[in-house]
């Protein structure tokens, strides 16, 4: 990213925003498309900075944020440009048209070049999914830096030699590349210990693989104090709990909220310390879960 100040008088009131802002420690204020309401709510950050990232695309009313693959031509292998997923790689389904609009969790077994995409049969808590043919799927990837997107119908349902589905070969894939250091949307609950040995619960609003947003109830230090920050997390079926160091990079009042009865909350932004290559990857398949679930801040 290429920060770079903002004026507030540069930052639209009352329209989605182009691009996201950012205070000079890199943490997201405002994401892509979120409407600002008053210049009252920036005019309260301009201590801790505006920042935008320069090198982004703008956003116009008549792109999305997804960069479009149209159809892939005959004698071309499936995927498109950029695509290069394997076998046994994850693949998310949601079926549209139901009124349960859940993820679920499939395999890649492979393709049959312009006519399917083979993936096994997906299961929820267990239990095979029902599904049938005809109905349409949303179906995304994550592969590489980019997260794919397409939808699909269902051709055939198959149980032999086991459950797995044939998909329709997709005429359009949508791609967003991830930053190196993505952020996702969170509603995670850990344990934080401060300085002096005292405990609070605090809520992980955003997560990225070098810190996180957290909302607390009460002050637990200032800026560079150290902390312990204890995160039960769930990948899929697999579950584990990690103890994290980390340093506090800034706090602030979080805005209330009128139509709520939670108490006043501290915003704490936090940075990961001395992280071992295994808590490492969970924090980065956790948040490789919720971005391919639509997450991404």
């Amino acid at each position: 990213m290429n920060l770079q100040p903002v004026a507030i008088e540069e930052i639209p009131i009352g329209k989605p925003l182009p691009w996201q802002l950012y205070n000079r420690d890199g943490y997201t204020l405002f994401a892509r498309r979120e409407k600002i309401a008053d210049t009252k709510q920036l005019e309260a950050l301009v201590a801790d900075g505006l920042l935008r990232d320069v090198d982004a695309l703008p956003l116009d009313e008549t792109t999305d944020i997804w960069e479009e693959h149209e159809g892939t031509p005959l004698n071309t292998p499936f995927p498109p440009p950029g695509i290069k997923p394997q076998t046994g790689e994850r693949v998310q389904l949601r079926i549209l048209g139901r009124d349960i609009q859940a993820f679920y969790y499939a395999q890649l077994i492979g393709y049959i070049r312009n006519q399917t995409i083979l993936v096994t049969a997906p299961l929820d808590g267990g239990q095979r999914v029902i599904m049938a043919d005809g109905e349409r799927v949303e179906v995304r990837m994550l592969t590489g830096s980019n997260i794919h997107i397409f939808q699909s119908m269902i051709q055939r349902v198959c149980i032999s030699p086991s459950h797995y589905l044939h998909l329709e070969y997709p005429a359009k894939v949508r791609m967003q590349p991830l930053r190196k250091s993505p952020w996702a949307k969170m509603a995670l609950t850990a344990s934080v210990t401060d300085a002096q040995g005292s405990q609070e619960t605090a809520q992980i609003i955003n997560l990225s693989p070098d810190g996180a947003q957290i909302h607390i109830p009460r002050s637990i230090g200032g800026k560079n104090d150290p902390l312990h920050l204890t995160l039960p997390i769930s990948v899929d079926e697999l579950k584990t709990t990690l103890t994290l160091d980390a340093l506090i990079e800034h706090v602030r009042p979080v805005k209330p909220d009128q139509t709520s009865n939670e108490p006043d909350m501290l915003e704490y932004g936090i940075s990961f310390n001395n992280m071992s290559d295994e808590d490492a990857l969970w924090i980065k398949c956790l948040i490789y879960q919720r971005i391919a679930e639509g997450h991404l801040i």
